[in-house]
């Protein structure tokens, strides 16, 4: 069976265009989860939406969005304002430079050291156009081409597999992917995922393409708020030399296994074991054929009481039929007077 895709939509790169799909790359389905259950009984729990202050049980279609801006106190946003947001940054231009403090309304992290930064002010119709309104949300256009090193790890967010959708389309997605990959350069793009649009990243893999969506800038935090007060040291020569020996003899190559999740491995273990211990969960009883037998003697008893007390010594259908002659009798007798 083929896996089913995740989004399907167009790859354009200048005028040449090819059906797509994405397929997520990880498997959330795999992680062991866990839900609150009532320790006595074993039944599932359910939680309620309740007023933090007034202690009031809220109703699912009371519940909205708010943006915190102080001690129990938010804004609270409609959901035509988000898609209104979402309509004009599609024509709103990039920055040339990054800022500083690039959020809106800012709320002070907890436990963060404060770094004063420069605020910067470019002029963004001058250093940068506006990029074009996106009509079609279902097409990843290629917009630019990046060396693949630049683009720091930090910003990688979610990896996806990249293939075509039908024959007609596989000439242009392999001249795309081999463009790709004879310049040694990623693309850039932007694909729309559960309402939200995020950059994306194209790369050959195989015969088809591995796309990452990216993190934006304002989510990677600066080094500097964790780098800053490290001092750089000149290091003896044979401690170095030592650490490098280190090194070198534990130097391999990459293998895959390494990242088993261990903890996962010896918890599924630890979950069937003791499932086996569970007693077997009751089936529903089965209907006992005395029940059916008293259902019929009903039946019976119905019909005795529906039938006609002239007829009680006769077969349902020599009942019925002795009615239909009585009723042919009588009318030729008419017909006769």
């Amino acid at each position: 069976m083929a896996p089913r895709p995740y989004w399907k939509g167009y790859l354009k790169l200048s005028l040449v265009s090819c059906p797509i799909a994405l397929y997520p790359a990880i498997d959330a389905s795999e992680r062991v989860s866990f839900r609150q259950v009532n320790k006595q009984t074993g039944n599932r729990l359910r939680q309620q939406l309740v007023d933090s202050v007034t202690g009031e049980v809220v109703e699912v279609e009371d519940k909205g969005r708010g943006y915190e801006v102080g001690e129990n106190q938010f804004l609270v946003v409609e959901e035509e304002e988000l898609e209104k947001a979402r309509e004009e940054a599609r024509t709103q231009p990039f920055s040339a430079a990054p800022a500083a403090q690039d959020e809106a309304p800012p709320i002070a992290r907890r436990g963060a050291p404060k770094v004063e930064a420069k605020r910067s002010t470019p002029e963004p119709d001058i250093l940068a156009p506006p990029r074009p309104r996106i009509e079609n949300t279902r097409t990843i256009e290629i917009e630019r081409f990046v060396p693949r090193g630049q683009i720091d790890a930090r910003y990688h967010h979610t990896p996806y597999y990249i293939g075509p959708r039908d024959l007609v389309g596989q000439e242009a997605f392999a001249v795309i992917r081999d463009a790709l990959s004879a310049k040694g350069v990623v693309g850039m793009g932007r694909v729309v995922l559960s309402n939200r649009e995020r950059p994306i990243m194209l790369e050959p893999m195989g015969l088809g393409l591995r796309g990452i969506t990216l993190r934006y800038r304002h989510e990677i935090r600066s080094e500097a708020e964790y780098f800053g007060d490290i001092p750089q040291m000149s290091l003896p020569k044979e401690m170095l030399s030592i650490a490098e020996h280190i090194v070198e003899m534990k130097l391999e190559d990459f293998d895959s296994a390494y990242l088993e999740d261990r903890y996962r491995t010896v918890l599924v273990s630890m979950l069937k074991e003791k499932s086996a211990t569970m007693p077997p969960r009751a089936k529903p009883a089965a209907p006992s054929q005395k029940n059916v037998i008293d259902l019929m003697a009903m039946l019976k008893k119905s019909l005795q009481v529906e039938r006609p007390v002239s007829e009680k010594g006769l077969k349902p259908r020599r009942a019925a039929a002795a009615v239909s002659k009585r009723g042919d009798a009588k009318r030729s007798k008419r017909v006769q007077e």
